[in-house]
């Protein structure tokens, strides 16, 4: 693992150094966020956010959303002084802007594990680039970490930056345990024994994380999106819990560059030797931290904790899972090789050649997410494929003023939550029969819908609303030749028919048609009924 530096007495040039490293940094986020094209769940969380007429009132139509809080009260604070949904994006460069600088100038890491963790992925693009409140936890965590004085832990001020945590999004609970874990393992494995002060701080801090982690849960349960969660029924509820504490690496293959995970795709007998792969970096990583017990402990129950969320309530896409790297970063910059353990360490040097290999496992993974970084930068400046054609649309559909007050509906819905970021149009919700940009997964909704059911009801909003009817389509209808039963979202189905097709193509004009997207499945047909 990282060696740590001090930050005592560093000569100019190192400053100079840091300082220009900052900047590069800065620039290539700031390219990558302002060349972006948000993607509906970055603009749902803005209508989301708001909905009401005050603060009070936005809290209490997200409750059930899924997600606490925070982000959504900053985005309103920050849209009343800005006024525009630019707001998405400055204020998510901004958050990544601080963790930055937190990493480069305040943490203390080794140079290269600084340089791996800015330069990645999560802290370059996911966290940066694009507008979620994941962010938002990489800065708090490094906030906590600078918050941390061995000597003497304020446990009023840890506790509510823990709180602050719990109430970013859920997968951060499982940090705030992470946190918590260390801290009370260090003091029960210290040597001497830590005095009584020590403990009643640790008490404070988590007392008040415990209302923060309560605050998380009533925000977000019960939720109204039903349909989002995995679906056990029939599933050996042990074994699941057991799977995902035998191999939790299994859930983390997003750490694998795009190029990695094209190639299990391609070849599936790779995935075994893949996911062997990375079972044997992650477990390296937290085998370097042997000469730091309370890190390891910690560190192992974050991992523990995050995969059996990803078995047990939902899928963890790379955003989270990333965020095992971040407390890992954290846990590296708060766990200095001390001597306080004394039993145990010369056996663990003693490996010699096993611990020297463990603690190369971390900046491999940290290098991984600098080669997905790349390919994002790629993407954006290089081969220049959008991550939604959101974008595009808007651009299209200014440059027809025939349509400035089209009625857009689109199958799947979701594919309207993106627009509101660059259209005024009216969207239509064809799965739960009502206007708005928020989708509900709700199993009190059309979950199966056919091209009859869309043709029909675009017809009937025409007549009602007396304006131009948009539809968006993710089904190229020309490719399809036989009835089909497709799969959508979570629950949903759209059954397809060769003359269900037909009937619709007759009915309506093919007006555009968008490209290939890099990430996400935001492409579609655009016709307008005639």
């Amino acid at each position: 693992m990282a060696v740590i530096v001090s930050a005592i007495d560093e000569p100019r040039s190192a400053k100079l150094g840091k300082a220009l490293i900052f900047m590069v940094w800065l620039a290539l986020a700031s390219a990558l966020c302002w060349s972006e094209t948000v993607w509906r769940d970055e603009v749902r969380a803005l209508s989301l956010a708001l909905q009401g007429d005050n603060f009070i009132d936005m809290l209490r139509q997200m409750h059930g959303e899924g997600h606490p809080a925070v982000w959504y009260i900053l985005l309103r604070a920050a849209y009343i002084v800005i006024g525009s949904p630019v707001v998405l994006k400055i204020l998510a460069l901004t958050i990544a802007a601080a963790a930055a600088y937190l990493l480069v100038f305040r943490l203390k890491l080794s140079l290269s594990i600084m340089l791996l963790s800015l330069f990645g992925s999560f802290s370059l693009f996911e966290y940066a680039a694009m507008s979620r409140n994941y962010g938002i936890s990489m800065l708090v965590i490094f906030l906590i970490v600078l918050s941390w004085d061995k000597g003497a832990r304020n446990g009023i001020l840890l506790g509510l930056l823990f709180a602050l945590l719990a109430n970013t999004n859920v997968h951060s609970v499982v940090l705030v345990g992470g946190f918590l874990a260390y801290w009370f393992f260090d003091l029960v494995l210290a040597r001497p024994r830590s005095p009584l002060t020590e403990y009643r701080a640790f008490a404070t801090a988590a007392a008040i994380a415990a209302v923060g982690i309560a605050l998380c849960f009533a925000t977000v349960y019960p939720t109204f999106n039903d349909t989002g969660q995995n679906d056990l029924s029939g599933e050996n509820f042990a074994l699941l819990a057991l799977r995902a504490l035998v191999a939790p690496s299994s859930h983390f293959m997003a750490f694998y560059p795009n190029i990695v995970l094209e190639l299990i795709v391609a070849y599936p007998l790779a995935s075994h030797i893949f996911a062997a792969l990375m079972s044997v970096l992650i477990y390296g990583s937290l085998l370097a931290l042997a000469d730091r017990r309370p890190a390891m402990i910690a560190a192992a129950l974050v991992l523990l904790g995050l995969s059996l969320l990803f078995t047990l309530v939902y899928p963890g896409g790379y955003r989270h899972q990333a965020l095992w790297l971040v407390f890992m970063i954290a846990i590296t910059a708060l766990s200095p090789r001390s001597q306080r353990e004394g039993a145990g360490v010369a056996d663990i040097e003693a490996a010699g050649g096993i611990v020297r290999f463990a603690r190369l496992c971390f900046p491999i993974l940290l290098a991984l997410q600098v080669v997905s970084g790349i390919e994002k930068v790629n993407q954006a400046f290089v081969v220049e494929i959008p991550f939604s054609r959101s974008k595009d649309f808007g651009a299209f559909m200014q440059s027809r003023p025939d349509l400035k007050d089209a009625v857009i509906m689109a199958d799947p819905d979701y594919l309207v939550e993106a627009l509101p970021y660059y259209v005024s149009n009216r969207t239509y919700l064809l799965r739960e029969e009502r206007f708005g940009a928020i989708v509900r997964y709700t199993r009190n909704a059309r979950l199966s819908l056919s091209l009859a059911d869309i043709l029909k009801t675009a017809h009937r909003l025409r007549q009602s609303e007396h304006v131009p009817v948009v539809i968006l389509l993710s089904q190229r209808l020309d490719q399809i030749a036989a009835p089909v039963s497709l799969r959508e979202s979570y629950v949903w189905r759209l059954s397809l028919t060769p003359e269900d097709i037909s009937a619709f193509q007759s009915a309506t004009s093919l007006i555009k048609r968008f490209g290939a997207t890099a990430g996400s499945d935001e492409t579609y047909d655009v016709y307008v009924l005639k």
